[in-house]
């Protein structure tokens, strides 16, 4: 089984940088009672997924952009190896790409870096 970098069934460069977050999402009266027990319940779960690239083509920097900054689907299809080396298909929403020192290295334009935080959630809420 390849284990390449989907977005949708567009398979993306390999990144420099790969990390992932899991956060639990909480009441808006979570917290800790005066006899520090905990209160409030536990809504879901967040997951950020933090990518970075370097040294991409005009054509690989298309692929990405094509996903993320879609004004039709908030969300995408990405599939990845998460945490446990599981390949996972989740939706997807992207927020923040920051793209720096844009150059040219033997007469190739290249994007040099490529940051994007990745978004998906379940459980009972999405925010």
């Amino acid at each position: 089984m390849e284990q390449n970098l989907l977005f949708g069934d567009t398979e993306i460069a390999v990144p420099t940088s790969f990390s992932i977050t899991n956060e639990k999402i909480l009441s808006d009266n979570a917290g800790i009672s005066s006899t520090c027990n905990f209160v409030g319940d536990i809504k879901g779960m967040r997951t950020v997924i933090q990518i970075e690239w370097a040294n991409l083509k005009p054509a690989e920097v298309a692929d990405i952009n094509r996903y993320i900054l879609s004004l039709e689907n908030m969300f995408f299809p990405m599939t990845y190896l998460n945490e446990e080396f599981e390949r996972v298909t989740r939706m997807v929403r992207a927020e923040d790409p920051a793209y720096e020192h844009w150059g040219w290295d033997k007469k190739r334009r290249l994007c040099r870096v490529l940051t994007l935080k990745l978004y998906a959630y379940s459980g009972t809420e999405v925010i």
